[in-house]
């Protein structure tokens, strides 16, 4: 791209600068200037209205990555005041589950009066009675005799007057008469979950609720209403001095460390309480309480961000494009990658600066505003250049080349000029001809269903792909668009309806493509449908549609194939260890200690299971994935090798193996050993796995001149019906009559090693009277 626009930015500036000086009387340079000086107003107007068009969607992705990273860089200290006391996991250990009696949080604040702390901010929601009612009064006598105690409350969603749910979450009574005050304790999050924002004073049922840490610093009247401010995170998560609950209630700390402090007592233990994503930039969470302290300290020092009004903000992201239009016609369209960046760096350190005055302004509307001007600049310079050389050479290209042809090269003499002209000319002519015959051929060899229409949606012209789709379920082509629909299934009645008829182009503003919904074939491929407004090349007016068929099949199987891969990796391969950890925790409590026998041989089987499931998944992996390495097998000796590896297996069930081999050359195949003997091994433990104990599995092997067919049949349970094709796909787990589930994997391995031998493998079962899977694979004669 840089190759061709930067050249020509400087053939727009040359030529600007002979129309203000030596060309200035020459009409078509004139007409030049004029040009540039229409094009010049329509991007302004056009950019202008853009930039506040994205600014008025902010903030956006970036704007978040911006502004974290900006507040990342303005990392201080905390107040040397402020104490979270955490009820952790050690405190959890030691005072017993949550929640505890109400008495205990009575005697931690007695201590904290005895040692003389200033301020106590509970993060702890009191908004039912006790079970014991004389620990919600030793709660309330512990906070008046402190006397600065404050205390949260929960707004919840709105509800209207009488409704049958509660809107607020408060104190009991007898509580928020002790408190000094209560406040909410709501922390908005951004649409990138992120905890940026909170709102210090919140209107509910006629009444202002401050935020509770307004709350402790701040009156009312000097709170913004209805106004969300930003909090300013002075640094990662346990940037703030910390002690556990139970030292402070044991006593353990020196009186002097807590005296004068601000304290706040929140939950801090993994998996209880509320934890917040503060930064797009690190995935640590940040407990509530913590995220209050930072709030706390801006407060306190008057510190805190405020969103740039949208007036304003809008403003400025539109004051970069008229410095760069303004810069762009003053250097005559040159250097503009310069200007470009250089107002890109100006914007972001602007919006840094702003942020250091206690201002947000996203910058990310700017910035993609000065880059698609950017883009705008070079694309109408181009076109402007381009249609001043359309007007000189008048009709020897009135269409933009479609083939990429070798212009003559001779050598004229002096004054040939309209020699060289008319053979442009000619060539030109030739050129339109011989493209219009390229379209036809290009269409044609396109693997897209394409459909050209007129504006009323009769068919035009249709490719091979498009007639060929048609006589799928009709004796002839589509004339018509609206006849798609016979032709193909949508999955969405909107998915056709709502691209034609064309509503949704307008006169006025018309996208260059709209898609539709999802539909299929007979034969059971996905397209979508998408649809684009043609145009003529000389009035740009409208000159019908361009339909085509996007072919989604494989990018559907694979996403349903990657949807199930994920849930194995996330469920089934993560069950036997969390089972194993399990069972180390429980073996690590006194009461509930298994026998060191029965706990080793329980550790040891999810291992195993665990094991197991990852080589199953190893191995259709790479079957799936790598050429397998064929040789020369006799399948009968294969077979009973893999007899001796199931043998223990149905000894553990006291299952009876049975074997029938009745071919005189051990059934030869052709094929990838280790992989043959993992699908017979597979079906043959499967066999095993879903038979009752004390049953019986037949095995058998029949060979002809054509196929090679394993047999294994069992007298279990059986297996439904419905069932018996899907139990071959990937990481289908089905649960027969026996309750025992699988993984997913043995079959899904067995089919593919049967498919890349060129083979087969089905499943036949009746509940109640076992199932027999038959495996077949082309033989290989003996010379």
């Amino acid at each position: 791209m840089m190759r061709i626009t930067l050249p020509t930015l400087s053939i727009v500036a040359h030529l600007m600068r002979q129309t203000n000086h030596e060309l200035s009387g020459i009409g078509a340079t004139r007409t030049l200037h004029q040009r540039f000086v229409k094009s010049w107003w329509a991007m302004v107007s056009l950019l202008l209205p853009v930039a506040f068009l994205i600014h008025s969607m902010s903030p956006l992705l970036s704007d978040n990555y911006f502004y974290d990273a900006w507040l990342s860089l303005q990392s201080s200290p905390p107040s040397s005041d402020i104490l979270i006391i955490e009820i952790d996991e050690p405190s959890l250990q030691r005072l017993g589950r949550w929640p505890w009696p109400r008495d205990i949080h009575a005697r931690l604040i007695d201590r904290l009066d005895a040692a003389n702390a200033a301020t106590v901010v509970m993060d702890i929601l009191l908004a039912e009675p006790s079970r014991e009612p004389q620990h919600d009064v030793a709660l309330a006598n512990a906070m008046e005799a402190h006397g600065n105690v404050y205390l949260p409350l929960v707004l919840l969603s709105e509800q209207p007057p009488g409704g049958p749910y509660r809107d607020i979450l408060m104190p009991i009574p007898a509580l928020e008469s002790a408190a000094a005050a209560v406040g909410h304790i709501n922390i908005l999050l951004d649409n990138d979950g992120v905890a940026r924002q909170v709102m210090l004073k919140k209107a509910r049922r006629n009444t202002q609720w401050r935020q509770l840490m307004a709350s402790v610093t701040t009156p009312s009247e000097a709170l913004p209403d209805s106004t969300p401010v930003r909090i300013p995170y002075r640094g990662w998560p346990d940037h703030y001095p910390s002690v556990s609950y139970h030292d402070v209630l044991e006593g353990r700390l020196p009186g002097s460390f807590l005296e004068g402090r601000t304290v706040l007592i929140g939950m801090t233990a993994i998996g209880m309480g509320d934890r917040y994503n503060m930064s797009l930039l690190s995935h640590d969470m940040m407990p509530g309480v913590e995220v209050h302290a930072h709030l706390l300290d801006a407060l306190r020092d008057d510190k805190l961000i405020y969103q740039v009004q949208p007036l304003l903000g809008a403003s400025l992201a539109g004051l970069p494009i008229i410095l760069l239009m303004l810069l762009a016609w003053w250097l005559r369209f040159r250097f503009m990658l310069a200007v470009v960046v250089g107002l890109s760096i100006g914007v972001l350190c602007a919006s840094l600066a702003a942020l250091n005055l206690g201002w947000w302004w996203p910058p990310s509307a700017s910035l993609i505003a000065l880059a698609l001007s950017f883009v705008v600049i070079i694309w109408r310079t181009q076109a402007t250049l381009l249609a001043w050389f359309e007007h000189e050479l008048k009709v020897l290209y009135k269409e933009p080349p479609i083939l990429p042809y070798q212009q003559y090269s001779l050598a004229l003499p002096e004054g040939a000029k309209l020699y060289q002209q008319l053979q442009s000319l000619e060539f030109a002519l030739a050129r339109l001809v011989n493209g219009r015959r390229f379209v036809f051929d290009v269409m044609h060899s396109l693997p897209l269903p394409i459909f050209i229409l007129n504006e009323n949606g009769a068919v035009l012209l249709a490719n091979l792909k498009a007639v060929q789709l048609g006589r799928e379920t009709q004796d002839k082509p589509i004339q018509h668009i609206e006849a798609l629909p016979d032709v193909v299934c949508f999955e969405d009645e909107r998915g056709f309806s709502s691209l034609w008829p064309p509503i949704a182009f307008d006169k006025e503003s018309s996208p260059s493509m709209l898609s539709g919904g999802l539909c299929k074939d007979l034969e059971g491929n996905t397209y979508r449908m998408e649809m684009g407004r043609l145009t003529t090349s000389t009035t740009t007016m409208p000159g019908g549609w361009l339909v085509w068929l996007v072919d989604l099949t494989s990018e559907v199987e694979i996403q349903a194939q990657r949807a199930s891969m994920l849930n194995f990796l996330s469920h089934d391969m993560k069950a036997p260890q969390t089972r194993a950890l399990a069972l180390i925790d429980a073996q690590q409590e006194n009461g509930n200690a298994l026998p060191e026998a029965r706990f080793y041989r329980q550790i040891k089987q999810s291992l195993r299971q665990s094991l197991s499931m990852i080589n199953d998944f190893i191995g259709l992996t790479r079957a799936q994935s790598f050429d397998m390495k064929k040789d020369f097998v006799l399948f009968e000796d294969l077979i009973m090798e893999v007899f001796d590896q199931a043998r223990p297996l149905a000894c553990a069930k006291r299952i009876t193996l049975n074997s029938e081999f009745n071919d005189e050359d051990g059934a030869p195949v052709f094929g990838d050993k280790g992989y043959l003997a993992r699908a017979a091994f597979n079906l043959i433990e499967n066999a095993i796995k879903y038979g009752h104990e004390d049953g019986q599995v037949w095995v058998s092997v029949r060979a002809d001149k054509h196929w090679v067919t394993l047999e294994v049949t069992d007298n279990g349970p059986g297996i439904h019906e419905a069932e018996t094709e899907r139990i071959f796909d990937n990481f289908h787990r089905s649960e027969g009559p026996s309750g025992i589930k699988g993984h997913g994997l043995g079959l899904a391995l067995v089919k593919t090693v049967a498919e890349n031998h060129g083979g087969t493998v089905h499943c036949s079962s009746a509940l109640g009277k076992g199932s027999r899977f038959v495996l077949k694979l082309p033989s290989e004669a003996l010379d």
